[in-house]
């Protein structure tokens, strides 16, 4: 693999010359090498950070015009845009487990979208922190990436997917997993959240890699549940009426009409004898079967 030399404020540092991130992020990279490659920053968070850095750079075009000029604005806007459409997965390296403020992989942003937009504008125009970052705090920038994320996620994800019914147990016991999942995620972002310290928390990544894939299982299982178990289920309406007119619990209905000790004698002839409390009701002279169907109206209990 070819290398270029890269320098921050540390000092040099060789970077995969293919790579658009720079020094900061080649350090994260190498200093927190756990779970690389399978717990990889959420992609959410990174084109988040596309949405954000974008956004920040009209801002600051309408501020100082002077600093941040349109042709840089339109170097920003074209990498920022390929940040968010996911072109650029594979120069945003960092795992979920690095600094708590999530400054790393704000830098990464910042080193990619200025390296990505001289590369755009052919000249270099931009500078991570001068230009892209631009007096931004990770402390800021970081929840607001979150933000973005979890809104997002939300709104094309969870809500589209949160309904459901049918008889395969194997798509039920998959949601089931999923909500203790859920649950345990639920209380790992509870913890994490209750170590800030001075409005500050430093538990970040992990806050929003439990969100991320909660609202990711919640909205992947109930499709799976929808389409291999809720679709093209029908009632069966002559099943639920012999069910609801065998339920001896609806005896009640017949109390002001029969009293509650012929309501009681009832339920217990219907019960041995396996029939229902109208055939049970008539057969012991209490009502009539017309009269019956008169006073017995289930769907008024509710």
């Amino acid at each position: 693999m070819e290398y270029r030399i890269e320098h921050d404020s540390m000092g040099e540092v060789s970077v995969p010359a293919n790579k658009y991130w720079g020094a900061q992020t080649q350090r994260s990279h190498g200093n927190f090498p756990i779970g690389v490659g399978i717990e990889t920053m959420p992609r959410e968070i990174t084109h988040a950070f596309g949405i954000l850095k974008k956004a920040a750079a009209m801002a600051n075009a309408e501020l100082r015009p002077g600093k941040m000029t349109e042709e840089k604005l339109n170097a920003i806007t074209a990498a920022c845009d390929e940040v968010i459409s996911g072109e650029l997965n594979d120069h945003f390296p960092l795992v979920v487990w690095q600094t708590g403020s999530g400054t790393q992989s704000n830098m990464n942003a910042n080193e990619v979208i200025a390296n990505r937009g001289n590369e755009i504008a052919g000249a270099k125009l931009l500078h991570p922190n001068d230009d892209i970052n631009m007096s931004q705090s990770s402390n800021d920038t970081f929840p607001t990436a979150m933000h973005i994320a979890a809104v997002t996620v939300i709104e094309d994800r969870v809500l589209p997917a949160i309904m459901p019914g049918k008889v395969n147990p194997t798509q039920c016991e998959a949601v089931t997993m999923v909500a203790v999942q859920v649950m345990g995620n639920d209380v790992a972002v509870g913890m994490a959240a209750s170590q800030g310290n001075f409005e500050l928390n430093v538990f970040m990544p992990v806050c929003i890699y439990n969100f991320l894939q909660s609202a990711r299982l919640l909205a992947e299982c109930m499709e799976s549940f929808n389409d291999r178990c809720v679709s093209g289920i029908k009632a069966n309406r002559e099943k639920m009426r012999y069910n609801l007119h065998n339920s001896l619990m609806l005896v009640t209905a017949l109390n002001p009409y029969i009293g509650y000790e012929n309501a009681a004698k009832t339920a217990k002839k219907a019960f041995k004898e396996n029939i229902s409390l109208k055939e049970a009701c008539v057969s012991l002279g209490f009502l009539s079967a017309e009269n019956f169907d008169e006073v017995f109206h289930p769907e008024q209990m509710v």
